[in-house]
């Protein structure tokens, strides 16, 4: 579509024909100002006096070079705003002054002309700002005519959304006609630019219940996320198809301003109850600061957050280490164009020899070992590769970091290494006992850090949930008691970076992952959040548990105790060791040994007797091995 420029439109219309329109316009509101005046004082006057034209003259001379003054004729008055009247009053003081300076080189100036200049300038503020602020109303009152507009009601009525409302009045293309406030901490019945406040949160359901509202806009950054969750349930009980958007937090007035143009939907983080993290930024700039920073599965999702953390904090080198070469040039692409600079090295943590090359060229002073197979049931078809990565690589990796002495390896671990019922915890718990046992062999301080599932990340429910919901549904879920802890990516990695920079080697951290949540819960949540009802609009199916798949996760073993540290969200596991370094590298040597020779049942065994919690379903496996043994003749 060919977009018509201002010249072509307005061919005859520039700045300075408009500013002549201003001036002629200006002069005969002064004019009129001037009549009113005359004929205000005609009673008070003794004998006939005559309108005091020369004395005018020079009136809107000065106004006219007063209002130039403050630029009152490159305004843009469909915009006009409250500072643009203020200046308006100035423009006139400043004229009428020097009228009062000018005239009496010219004229006999006594009291009349004194209260006649007075009455002038009042009239004039209200004749002049009257024809200025015209332009506005009038495009109000046409696009309030033209189409009709979004039924909306703002909740919040402090700054945030006495900014958003302003916006909304200000500019005709977001379409909206607010119809109330709701806030709890303001008075009721006040107006905020014409808008009245209606009461607080019991008033706006009431309010939902009984108009057809299309919109709510939560302009309360600061609400606690189990409350907006609360809200948010409650009004879609009542009206399912009302759409809701939400001010996010990190915008405040003493930080960027905020305007309609930062609300956003809402997400399923925004819902789960759990309140942003604490944080001691200090300590983790200590630990990263000027040193050389190497993350393994750098492309991934907690790796990738880890890149975009670590690059906040001034690395003297990073780099950013993956197997997968399109991820990681996702990565370094993101950071072209910035103060950093993210080093991409496209390698696997399996391959020694090149993983001792790396080290050996950048001599890193921290790793973040991120790299991991995850998928629970793709693992349980193919443990050896779980083997290889999970327990090979990291044994790999951490040896070489004693090599290489670096000061501190951080390795990602997760709930499913506890008492792990999948090939995939297994091998995690595996990877936490090689921590461990290298912990006081070198000089590196190794340190595991344990958490459950994050929001967003590649292959996780919620992005399965929602493009499930956009196609119509079934949206699937393995079991109806299935419970998991969530927690979204940037939390989590900036816990794992505060634990990091607070361990002092051998230790296992757990975060606190809050209150576990029913995936059957969030399914609905998520389906509500797209306007849309659960079993009526969107059906749900239960389709079994997977392979190696646990109703509940757990974050400690039951043997295991849990100390507190100097964060409270983070706690430090109280982990019996069973193996010594040699007698670890027995086992996995033994593990190795069997890959590509024996059935899957004997890696599980060996990795049994290295995880001693570890269980599985023998009979099934029993199964599989005749199957598979059927297969081959």
């Amino acid at each position: 579509m060919e977009i018509e420029s201002y010249q072509k439109k307005y061919k005859y219309f520039n700045k300075y024909t408009r500013g002549l329109f201003f001036l002629v316009g200006d002069t005969f509101s002064l004019l009129i100002s001037a009549s009113i005046a005359y004929i205000t004082l005609l009673p008070f006057t003794s004998g006939i006096r005559s309108f005091p034209l020369e004395h005018v003259l020079i009136i809107i001379c000065s106004v006219l070079i007063g209002l130039a003054l403050f630029r009152m004729y490159v305004v843009n008055w469909r915009y006009a705003s409250l500072r643009d009247v203020v200046r308006i009053i100035l423009g006139l003081a400043v004229g009428g002054s020097l009228s009062l300076t000018v005239a009496p080189f010219f004229l006999d100036i006594g009291n009349y002309e004194f209260a006649f200049t007075t009455i002038l300038m009042i009239n004039a503020v209200l004749g002049i700002c009257g024809f200025r602020v015209s332009k506005r109303m009038y495009f109000e009152l046409r696009n309030s005519q033209k189409k009709k507009k979004k039924h909306t009601i703002i909740f919040g009525g402090e700054s945030e959304g006495e900014q958003i409302l302003r916006d909304i009045l200000k500019d005709e293309k977001w379409n909206l006609s607010v119809h109330g406030i709701f806030d709890d901490r303001v008075m009721p019945g006040l107006l905020l630019h014409g808008v009245q406040i209606l009461g607080g949160r019991d008033k706006m359901i009431s309010y939902i219940q009984s108009h057809p509202v299309d919109l709510l806009i939560v302009a309360f950054p600061e609400m606690p996320k189990k409350e907006l969750k609360e809200i948010i349930d409650e009004i879609k009980k009542i009206r399912p198809k009302v759409d809701i958007k939400i001010l996010p937090s990190f915008h405040t007035l003493t930080d960027n301003p905020v305007g309609i143009e930062h609300i956003r939907d809402v997400s399923i983080e925004d819902i789960l109850g759990r309140e942003p993290v604490n944080i001691d930024i200090n300590s983790i700039k200590a630990s990263i600061t000027g040193k050389t920073v190497l993350v393994t599965g750098a492309g991934g999702s907690i790796g990738s957050e880890l890149i975009r953390q670590c690059a906040k904090l001034k690395p003297e080198k990073l780099i950013a280490l993956d197997i997968d070469e399109t991820e990681l040039f996702h990565v370094e692409n993101e950071f072209k164009g910035t103060e950093t600079e993210v080093i991409p090295c496209v390698a696997s943590i399996t391959d020694e020899m090149k993983m001792d090359q790396i080290l050996g060229w950048f001599q890193p002073d921290v790793i973040y070992h991120a790299a991991a197979y995850k998928h629970v049931p793709m693992m349980e078809s193919f443990p050896e590769e779980a083997i290889k990565v999970n327990v090979g690589g990291t044994r790999s990796v951490a040896s070489l970091a004693c090599k290489h002495e670096v000061e501190k390896f951080i390795m990602i671990s997760t709930d499913k290494a506890v008492n792990p019922t999948n090939v995939m915890g297994a091998t995690k718990r595996v990877a936490e006992e090689i921590c461990m046992a290298y912990n006081s062999t070198c000089l590196t301080r190794f340190i595991s850090v344990r958490f459950g599932n994050v929001l967003g990340s590649r292959g996780s429910v919620v992005p399965l949930f929602i493009e499930q919901i956009k196609n119509g549904g079934p949206v699937t879920i393995t079991d109806p008691e299935m419970r998991r802890y969530f927690m979204t990516i940037p939390e989590a990695v900036l816990l794992v970076m505060q634990a990091g920079s607070m361990g002092v080697g051998g230790e296992v951290f757990v975060l606190d992952m809050g209150e576990p949540v029913k995936i059957l819960d969030m399914a609905k949540d998520l389906i509500r959040l797209h306007s849309l009802e659960p079993d009526r609009d969107i059906p749900i199916e239960f389709t079994g548990r997977r392979p190696g798949e646990k109703l509940f996760e757990e974050l400690l073993n039951a043997e295991e105790g849990v100390l507190e540290t100097e964060h409270e969200e983070i706690f430090k596991a109280v982990c019996s060791r069973k193996l010594t370094k040699e007698e670890l590298d027995e086992k996995i040597s033994q593990l190795f040994d069997l890959l590509g020779n024996e059935s899957k049942e004997s890696v599980r065994f060996i990795l049994k007797a290295i995880v001693p919690t570890y269980s599985y379903n023998e009979e099934k496996l029993v199964q599989e091995n005749f199957e598979e043994q059927v297969n081959s003749y």
